[in-house]
């Protein structure tokens, strides 16, 4: 197989001492069990494949993309290997060499086509405000969702650009298609009106400020943290747990702020046991959810019956996709509601 993209991890590779610190928070090896479900197990075979030792196979493909990218591996290791990013990049190897899952295709190809992850036709709630809102391909889906969370940044002194937006391209550098995100890149940064720009979703921003270095967004809840105690908030007096998003908590730090906003309008958080930068994932990400649902359902189960266990009524999340992978989970048992924060700050705010 000719390497391309994962020449630039040689050292990175090399720089893993196989400590298995890895293993602990690894959803995937918890589900699993086997050492090529973790972390390091992981390393060893794109070494593999770096140096030629392994041929790819159908078994390592499946193996290399069956990772949900929590970066839970990256927070523990004490010389910050960082697997997605290095497992990216096989990936794009393994796309070139010609290993594609129909599924994966599948979904990029509604996003070439039409934008958006859904594949059809979606009409985002233009508004002709002074700051530009990405909504994102979910919350752009979730129209009356969308519609509420821009009311909370005109409520908090914030007037909404809506505009004609597409995919920021996260499914294609997830998947391997780095060629092909490239082209889809251009085509992103030519519909965005300003550098600036207020996200909504968990995903989008921390995508945009990892592969879109001449951009400047802010994620929604910086702004609302900001603006919140100037306007008037109605107190909710709930009780929830909060599940921290891995793009939010590892890949941008935050984990002080959603706890803030949930104070700011009354609600008291029920911890979950593992929390902040050491929260378990719900599965959803790194295109698991495409690549292996029962997988990825499995992680989510998981995190959700640890929910159950601290006898709340909701669990409150940031990240849209984590709404959507533990709230499918929820709704089969009935025992908890799952809740996005910004419903939360709508309420209060209404």
């Amino acid at each position: 197989m000719d390497i391309q993209y994962l020449k630039a991890w040689e050292a990175e590779l090399n720089t893993c001492i196989r400590c298995a610190y890895c293993f602990e928070g690894c959803p995937v090896f918890k589900q699993l069990g086997w050492e090529v479900d973790s972390a390091r197990g992981k390393a060893v075979l794109t070494y593999g494949l770096l140096t030629g030792e392994l041929e790819p196979s159908d078994y390592v493909v499946r193996k290399i993309y069956e990772c949900s990218f929590c970066k839970d591996c990256t927070e523990r290791c004490s010389a910050n290997v960082a697997i997605p990013d290095i497992l990216a990049a096989a990936r794009a190897d393994l796309v070139s060499a010609g290993f594609v899952y129909d599924e994966h295709r599948e979904l990029l190809d509604k996003i070439k086509q039409t934008g958006n992850i859904f594949g059809k036709e979606l009409t985002p709630p233009i508004r002709e405000g002074e700051t530009p809102i990405l909504l994102g391909c979910r919350f752009l889906e979730r129209s009356e969702d969308a519609q509420r969370y821009l009311e909370i940044l005109e409520k908090i002194g914030i007037k909404p650009k809506v505009f004609d937006e597409i995919c920021c391209g996260m499914p294609f550098g997830v998947l391997g298609y780095k060629d092909e995100l490239i082209h889809h890149q251009q085509e992103f940064r030519k519909r965005l009106p300003a550098d600036e720009f207020i996200c909504l979703c968990t995903t989008c921003i921390f995508f945009i400020k990892k592969s879109y270095p001449e951009l400047n967004p802010k994620y929604v809840i910086e702004v609302i943290r900001e603006r919140l105690p100037n306007v008037n908030v109605k107190k909710l007096g709930l009780k929830v747990t909060y599940h921290d998003p891995c793009n939010l908590a590892r890949g941008l730090g935050m984990v002080k702020e959603p706890r803030d906003i949930l104070r700011m309008i009354g609600v008291e958080v029920v911890e979950l046991p593992t929390k902040g930068k050491e929260a378990e994932c719900c599965g959803g990400g790194g295109g698991l959810l495409v690549t292996n649902l029962e997988l990825a359902e499995k992680i989510a189960e998981r995190r959700l019956n640890e929910a159950i266990a601290l006898g709340v009524d909701m669990l409150v999340t940031l990240c849209p996709t984590c709404e959507l992978n533990l709230g499918n989970i929820a709704k089969r048992g009935d025992k908890i509601e799952v809740k996005n924060l910004l419903d939360l700050v709508w309420q209060a705010l209404k």
